[in-house]
């Protein structure tokens, strides 16, 4: 008979379990305890051995991870380093629930903010113009629809627009600039302080903040930050725009760290990635957004980085 899988509680039972053992020879009472528990269920003792398993490789490249560790958490809560090896899983127990709430803060303030957003896919909603959003994972849109304009604010992510025509200007602000349609189809994607709009038809303006304006034709493509272009209008096949709506991902000669941090908006569960030189190598290729996993395993290859498993599916990657 094979054994189900673990459900997240009970793998959250196992790591408590696994957590409380490292720190030392546990007191004959809590044995008992954990005994109990090991024998309740066939699938707490699969919980057991996956969270001992992870623990005990976690521990055999301690100094990298501890090494790495403050970085991820350093503009948030300054954890210290605790240098006895055996506190470990207490340190990274610790790490991982402060990277929870405090990103979590920014999340809720962002749904509040927000009238669109996607889950862990894409989606496509169907504005009151008549117009159509395709909104990749992660994205997040606010609305201000009036009688003399349409304007969207793209907070998150990227998004591609069917632009109904009417009298009124159809406007999309993202990093201080403005994407004006002038009757078209047009992908804006926000890419940490960088904005990159791609017109698959029609004709667009693009305002960067600094007074200047780029007028963008199907299959063109231009980017900016700050208030400034980042580079000479490119071209582009309108086919090949907006992948994501077609399933795939394209990672383009991308450091290792920002390529994971696009494929990780497929998971549910958040990836974190360690700082070093290998998050820094830049990677190549094509990926299908039903298989994000595989996907990330692929990318960490390229870059020779190690990719593991924790508890509620977080993945580490180091």
């Amino acid at each position: 008979m094979t054994t189900s899988e673990p459900s997240p509680r009970q793998a959250r039972q196992a790591l408590r379990w696994v957590i409380r053992s490292s720190a030392g020879l546990l007191p004959e009472r809590q044995q008992r305890a954990l005994q109990r528990w090991l024998q309740a269920d066939p699938r707490h003792a699969l919980a057991w051995r996956r969270q001992q398993a992870f623990w005990q490789g976690l521990d055999a490249a301690g100094p990298e991870v501890l090494a790495a560790l403050p970085e991820l958490t350093a503009d948030r809560q300054g954890l210290r380093l605790i240098a006895p090896r055996r506190r470990l899983p207490w340190l990274l127990a610790s790490a991982a629930a402060v990277v929870m709430m405090v990103a979590a803060a920014p999340h809720a303030l962002l749904l509040a903010r927000s009238d669109l957003r996607s889950g862990d896919a894409p989606c496509v909603a169907r504005l009151d113009d008549g117009s159509t959003a395709v909104l990749d994972a992660g994205t997040a849109l606010a609305l201000e629809f009036d009688d003399q304009q349409r304007r969207l604010r793209l907070l998150r992510g990227q998004a591609w627009f069917q632009v109904a025509h009417e009298r009124r200007p159809f406007q999309v602000d993202a990093g201080g600039g403005q994407i004006l349609d002038i009757g078209t189809a047009f992908s804006v994607s926000l890419q940490g302080a960088t904005i990159i709009t791609q017109v698959s038809e029609g004709v667009v303006d693009v305002r960067p903040g600094d007074g200047s304006v780029q007028r963008l034709r199907a299959g063109q493509m231009r980017a900016f930050r700050d208030g400034r272009w980042l580079q000479p209008l490119r071209r582009a096949a309108p086919e090949a725009m907006a992948p994501w709506r077609r399933g795939e991902v394209a990672i383009d000669d991308q450091p290792a760290a920002q390529a994971i941090a696009d494929l990780a908006r497929y998971r549910r569960a958040p990836v974190w990635v360690l700082s070093g030189q290998g998050a820094r190598v830049r990677v190549s290729g094509l990926f299908h957004l039903q298989q994000p996993e595989t996907a990330i395993d692929a990318v960490a290859t390229q870059a020779g980085l190690r990719v593991q498993r924790l508890p509620g599916g977080v993945l580490l990657v180091w």
